[in-house]
């Protein structure tokens, strides 16, 4: 499974700038403020005028106080105490997603994390098998370790794989977690459980808050003496959500359950208001199990009142043109406007929507619903269908699909090509905008092979990361085998100690063992994805040892050593070599450096190299300077 987490400064950028984004325009909604605790039974969980003079509510009910799905005749809504005409449904879980986000730092080592374990999972088992759900942990980083799915088994896998260790990034996992529902999703909840308050996040309270405003947020405090209850209570304020504290761990399970009837209980509110500032909004439910109730101050906003004039009459201010001054320069605008649109297409391709408020069910209407139109990410997301099944007539969507994986970019082959194609397009507008023709071509052709190139460099960088940190792996696994454990444990051992991308791909392969593959295939797999040839005579020595038996601990101490070895020399021919690759550098570099230097300072004298026989010229030393380059490369490549 993959995991979709942005992992450039780029896509940190982009993230802070949707988040503020994201809180101008939710100025206009108002979350219900915390107040004293409702009764029990009935919370009135939010409140949103941003359609004024339409108000929409959400109301949770308890299944315990008067059951489930409950006609619309129960229900009373009152404004400043008068009874009012409202519109009541019951909110289906057809668009609903969950993402559980779980503490895991190093407070909650041993019978904490145990209990959350326990309680998530009778979580799973309490919420309906059509729910997806993912999973979050976050100690001193937040990290997705379950995408959102309804295969409880393979979530109850990962759950029994979390271990507490580090800081709290609490802050960091509310945005990770608001980011990790799929488009399809519009009732988005995080169901948030920590015992501390932040120790490590990069993000403040604040972006945080912003965040959580776009969802439902609910809150489970294990209370300790490192427990930050005002932090949390912002956070679920924002989050249109409710703060369940727990004195221990053995009440965790409780608020789970409580959590898990409460999202499939809950009932949209909507109503014309004629008020205006504050006004005081009751919902009330009368029920064969007695009466509840819960009262939650809204501000309204108040219709701007138009200017009078001294007669009386209202009038109306028009706007008198200036004078026109001369406009920007087009290429200016062209290329202002293709980096707008590549911020958009970026946002639309790699952030999902934000969350839009489920409707009221159309059989408490008379008129039927209008047909929903998509929204921009999910034609964006049919684009992205079409181009990875494009990807897949051609036989190459496994290949690129698998570079990817390597990479550890956490895009779709359809969204990459979608994202590289979008930007080419945008790099050929601002080209041509800002150099004419040659511009259009560079930019056309200079990202998609940027793109390419910053995928290679990734896919080197994990794998000589990789064959870097075998030796000291394999002396950890050996290890761990002389101290009595299986080959299994030891592979677990090195899941939770190694070094990335060690720790990753040794991940993978128990939970692919734990799915049921061969144990010597998965291994082999890590062998394939890495490229690697020593770690394959590793596999071999397994594999071997498996049939015919002997002392593996001393078999792979021999392999560790022989690659350890090999790496030394590598190193010392690299350092011999180092001379001649940087004269290929520079000697490449050079001819064009100095082209552009000649260019800026005397563009006439250039201009001879850019016509008649002088481009001919200019044309056949770029090819002699790409063949040289090759050349030298291939000189100063190192393969035994």
């Amino acid at each position: 499974m993959s995991a979709r987490r942005p992992g450039s400064r780029a896509g940190s950028g982009l993230a802070l700038a949707l988040a503020l984004t994201l809180a101008l325009v939710t100025q206009r909604a108002t979350p219900a403020a915390a107040q004293d605790p409702p009764p029990a039974g009935l919370v009135l969980t939010s409140v949103d005028p941003a359609g004024y003079p339409a108000v929409s509510a959400v109301v949770t009910v308890d299944p315990g106080v008067a059951g489930v799905d409950l006609p619309s005749t129960d229900f009373t809504v009152e404004e400043n105490g008068e009874p009012v005409d409202a519109s009541i449904a019951r909110m289906l879980t057809d668009n609903l997603e969950v993402v559980l986000a779980l503490d895991t730092s190093g407070s909650m080592e041993g019978e904490p994390l145990a209990a959350a374990r326990q309680a998530a999972a009778g979580f799973l088992t309490a919420l309906p098998a059509e729910v997806p759900v993912a999973i979050v942990g976050f100690g001193p980083k937040p990290a997705l370790l379950a995408e959102a799915t309804t295969d409880r088994a393979a979530l109850e896998v990962t759950l029994d794989d979390l271990t507490a260790t580090g800081d709290t990034a609490l802050y960091d996992a509310v945005v990770h977690s608001t980011v990790q529902f799929t488009t399809a999703a519009t009732d988005r909840v995080v169901v948030l459980l920590s015992d501390g308050g932040d120790t490590a996040s990069a993000t403040t309270l604040e972006a945080a808050e912003a965040a959580a405003a776009g969802i439902t947020l609910y809150v489970i405090d294990l209370v300790t003496p490192e427990s930050n209850p005002d932090a949390l209570a912002r956070l679920a304020a924002a989050g249109h959500g409710t703060v369940s504290p727990a004195a221990d761990p053995d009440a965790l399970a409780a608020l789970y359950q409580e959590s898990a009837r409460a999202l499939v209980n809950r009932y949209r509110v909507v109503y014309t208001s004629a008020a205006t500032g504050t006004v005081d909004l009751t919902v009330r439910l009368t029920a064969a199990g007695g009466t509840v109730e819960d009262t939650r101050s809204v501000d309204l906003p108040t219709p701007p009142a138009a200017p009078v004039s001294d007669d009386g009459a209202s009038k109306v201010a028009l706007a008198v043109p200036g004078p026109v001054g001369p406009g920007p320069h087009p290429g200016l605008l062209i290329g202002a406007a293709a980096f707008f649109l590549a911020l958009l297409t970026i946002g639309v391709v790699v952030v999902p929507a934000a969350p839009r408020p489920a409707k009221p069910s159309t059989q408490m209407l008379a008129l039927p619903a209008p047909p929903e139109r998509p929204t921009p990410s999910q034609l964006t997301q049919r684009v992205a269908d079409a181009a990875e099944a494009f990807l897949e007539r051609r036989g190459r969507r496994q290949s690129l699909a698998a570079r990817l994986e390597v990479a550890g970019i956490s895009l779709r082959t359809g969204e990459f090509v979608v994202l590289v194609s979008a930007c080419a397009a945008i790099g050929a507008l601002a080209g041509i905008a800002l150099a004419g023709l040659l511009g259009f071509f560079l930019g056309a052709a200079g990202v998609p092979l940027a793109a390419w190139a910053v995928v290679n460099v990734r896919v080197d960088r994990r794998r000589a990361q990789f064959a870097d940190l075998l030796p000291d792996n394999l002396q950890l696994l050996t290890g761990t085998l002389r101290s009595g454990h299986s080959l299994m444990h030891a592979l677990d051992t090195l899941g939770r100690e190694a070094s990335e991308p060690a720790r990753t791909e040794f991940r993978r392969v128990l939970l692919e063992t734990r799915v049921g593959r061969d144990p010597s295939d998965a291994l082999a797999a890590v062998a394939d994805r890495m490229d690697s040839d020593d770690f394959s005579w590793v596999v071999s020595a397994i594999d071997i040892n498996r049939e015919v038996g002997g002392d593996l601990p001393a078999i792979l101490d021999n392999v560790a050593d022989t690659i350890r070895e090999r790496q030394r020399v590598h190193r010392q021919i690299k350092a011999l070599t180092a001379e001649g690759r940087i004269s290929g550098y520079v000697l490449t570099a050079l001819p064009p450096v100095l082209a552009l230097i000649l260019a800026a300072l005397n563009p006439t004298y250039f201009s001879r190299l850019t016509s008649g026989g002088g481009a001919v010229l200019l044309i056949a030393s770029a090819v002699l300077v790409v063949l040289g380059w090759l050349w030298m490369r291939r000189l100063g490549r190192l393969d035994f």
